[in-house]
């Protein structure tokens, strides 16, 4: 039978949760696809079916984005996979050849080199790319990321004991009356926070509905912190942590951070904090990611080290791009919810 191109429904969860055992080492609960696959409503989706069977997927999340004055919805895709025997076969191009012909500018990030070599012969433009950072909070991931380099693990160890002190997540100059609030959700005056300079270019906008499904959906995803930060009685900034379990143990990623006429020593204090709370909490790791140069210039303060880079492609049919700078965090895609769990616990 031929392969179709369809919307992914709600009748395609058992054909979906079955690709998903296939091809990816992720939870298989009920509870998992349910809302993995049905509850976002800002979902946007295309599977392949053939004869009922779930071959290959496309997944967006369809996104506002702040596009210079105006605001314009965005499919930010990941999951473009096929089953293993049907790569090179183009599949997965047709699967993004039938996102493309929808309304909305469809956005890539990242990828492997094979997709960054496709996506501009398909018409995909290349707006900017994310610098990727790390940055290790305890002795044994310090070992871990020198060993990479060629340095032997004990003596990465005992080093990073040695000079823990110079290297480890510490508080840097708060502004005179600055406060770091963690919060139990982010409320409109923290996401009315605009961190593009003059209101220029573009970037990605959270919604309450999104941070709703990320922080209160399903818990094998960890734990979602948002951080206020304020001066005097004025809210200045915020930023999102995620605390998950990883293949070592405890690990965290700073998702975003974004500040109203920041400044690199406002962006450094925030990142600080977050890494502090992050090591308080348990993680031995912190991973970020940033296109914004005051908060690249604010991690690096920060000693975390880097990690490569991740390219933002774009396209929009008859819009040729998007306006600059693009302001991104570690927030594309579903970057929120990587690494996924490889299992959790089933009622």
């Amino acid at each position: 039978m031929a392969i179709e191109i369809v919307p992914l429904a709600p009748e395609h969860l058992d054909a979906v949760a079955a690709f998903s055992a296939a091809t990816f080492q992720r939870p298989r609960s009920a509870a998992y696809l349910r809302w993995r696959y049905l509850e976002p409503s800002f979902q946007h989706a295309y599977l392949a079916l053939r004869d009922g069977r779930c071959v290959a997927t496309l997944t967006a999340f369809r996104r506002p984005y702040a596009a210079g004055g105006d605001q314009l919805p965005i499919c930010d895709s990941f999951d473009w996979y096929c089953l293993p025997e049907l790569r090179n076969s183009g599949l997965g191009v047709r699967l993004m050849q039938r996102m493309m012909k929808d309304p909305d500018p469809v956005i890539v990030t990242g990828g492997t080199q094979d997709t960054r070599e496709l996506l501009p012969r398909m018409g995909f433009r290349s707006l900017d790319e994310v610098q990727r950072f790390s940055l290790p909070l305890r002795a044994a991931r310090a070992a871990e990321a020198l060993a990479r380099r060629g340095i032997p693990r004990a003596l990465g160890r005992a080093g990073f004991a040695v000079a823990r002190p110079w290297m480890a997540a510490r508080r840097r100059a708060a502004p005179r009356g600055g406060s770091a609030i963690p919060v139990a959700s982010v409320g409109e005056e923290a996401l009315a926070i605009d961190p593009r300079p003059q209101g220029r270019g573009s970037m990605p906008l959270w919604t309450p509905e999104y941070l709703r499904w990320l922080g209160s959906g399903f818990p094998g995803m960890g734990h979602y912190l948002p951080l206020y930060f304020a001066v005097g009685e004025a809210l200045v900034g915020w930023a999102l942590l995620r605390l998950y379990v990883g293949a070592e143990g405890c690990e965290a990623a700073l998702l975003d951070v974004r500040a109203r006429a920041a400044t690199e020593d406002l962006y450094t204090w925030m990142v600080s904090e977050a890494a502090v709370r992050a090591a308080g909490l348990g993680a031995g790791f912190l991973s970020a990611g940033s296109s914004c140069p005051l908060v690249v210039t604010a991690l690096r303060r920060n000693r975390f080290l880097a990690a490569g880079t991740q390219p933002i492609h774009f396209f929009g049919g008859e819009r040729k791009g998007l306006p600059e700078p693009i302001v991104f965090g570690a927030n594309w895609g579903d970057q929120p919810l990587v690494p996924y769990p490889t299992s959790w616990w089933s009622a």
